[in-house]
């Protein structure tokens, strides 16, 4: 037991240097000794390990003061890849993200929403070959992959339960892309790919406590606590698209009446505008927004109240320091920022208002993708 437990002090002491020199590098030993607290010896044993397994390289020396230059030390992106994967019901995203977190190659392709579960893990894995190829990326060095996907995921098991965006049930996506590809795979939410992102390089990055919305064909959110993200017992923590709003409204696609999603969901702002206006897609609701036609101001009017409405509950619920926003309504309305933030003004429980931030996303396109593969690093990599 005792050897035991001394191999688990040892691994941690050396992820705890790995994530120091990760986000702090270029650094000294003498630093991450301050730093970690342990003795200058102990740094330096580790510090040679990493350096003969390949991640780290030493970089110019310099003046620390009276007496000789330190020498500092860097993580080497070129380790180790993860490959992050984004499947929505029309476009696929694959990346391949290096050691420190950079994107190295990012494609986009359509995908037809017409198309055979096996016939979208083809395409996933043909993407991954030519990207790998394209990069000169060896198989031994890819740890892992990680997919993010609007639903309901298992994401111990790796399977999607429902997916109504891609009608998808019970599907074993993490084993059968394993089998496919040969590499280990995880599977989430979407937004619970994307928060990783936001913590990791986008806004919410010094935050322990953080919400992230997402608008867009669907709302939901994700919450990261302490630093860690709330999943709550099945994973559907922030699911807020199926709270009701209204018990005597719109019937929900889950079976439900006046849920938020009915009043907010693109298809739901849709079908309402088509009522007033004979037009083909949300592009001509937001350009008619734009334009200041009384029936879209009326319409986009009620779903940024209810957009408040939800960042007024989540905050009563969960007290966190900074709320992001999200998704293709916001990125494809910015001129909705405004109404949100004086209904936000309006409805936010006065207490709260000072405490909290509330910013949008500017990850964009990259933002599930980059999550996912920095997902893949934190929980594939086991260090001896």
């Amino acid at each position: 037991m005792e050897k035991h437990d001394q191999l688990l002090m040892k691994r941690q002491n050396k992820n705890l240097v790995l994530d120091i020199l990760k986000t702090k590098s270029p650094i000294s030993r003498i630093d991450i000794a301050k730093m970690t607290g342990m003795s200058p010896t102990s740094i330096t044993r580790i510090v040679t390990e990493l350096q003969l397994q390949g991640y780290l390289r030493e970089t110019e020396a310099v003046a620390s003061g009276v007496g000789r230059k330190a020498t500092l030390l860097e993580v080497r992106g070129d380790v180790l890849y993860t490959v992050g994967i984004e499947i929505d019901k029309s476009l696929l995203k694959v990346g391949i993200v290096n050691y420190i977190g950079e994107m190295v190659s990012l494609h986009k392709s359509k995908r037809n929403e017409s198309e055979s579960y096996m016939e979208t893990l083809h395409k996933i894995d043909a993407v991954i070959r030519k990207i790998m190829d394209e990069n000169e990326i060896p198989a031994a060095k890819i740890m892992g992959l990680a997919v993010g996907l609007p639903g309901y995921i298992d994401y111990k098991n790796g399977i999607v339960k429902i997916s109504d965006q891609l009608k998808w049930k019970d599907a074993s996506l993490a084993e059968d892309l394993q089998k496919l590809t040969s590499f280990n795979v995880i599977v989430d939410n979407e937004l619970k790919m994307k928060i990783v992102a936001e913590s990791f390089t986008g806004k919410a990055k010094n935050s322990q406590n953080s919400i992230l919305i997402g608008i867009g064909s669907g709302i939901g959110s994700s919450i990261m606590l302490n630093g860690d993200i709330y999943r709550g017992e099945t994973n559907n923590a922030g699911e807020i698209g199926h709270t009701v709003i209204d018990p005597t409204g719109n019937v929900c696609n889950c079976g439900k009446i006046g849920c938020l999603a009915t009043y907010i969901s693109e298809g739901a702002i849709l079908a309402d505008s088509r009522k007033v206006k004979d037009i083909s897609s949300i592009e001509d609701v937001f350009q008619s927004y734009r334009d200041r036609e009384p029936w879209a101001l009326n319409i986009m009017d009620r779903a940024s109240t209810y957009i408040a409405l939800a960042i007024s509950n989540l905050l009563c619920l969960y007290n966190p320091e900074v709320i992001i926003l999200s998704g293709n309504t916001i990125e494809k309305l910015p001129e909705m920022k405004q109404a949100i933030e004086q209904k936000c003004e309006l409805y936010i429980w006065e207490p709260l208002k000072q405490s909290v931030r509330i910013v949008y996303s500017e990850l964009s396109e990259n933002g599930v993708v980059l999550g996912a593969a920095i997902q893949a690093q934190n929980l594939m990599l086991e260090l001896e």
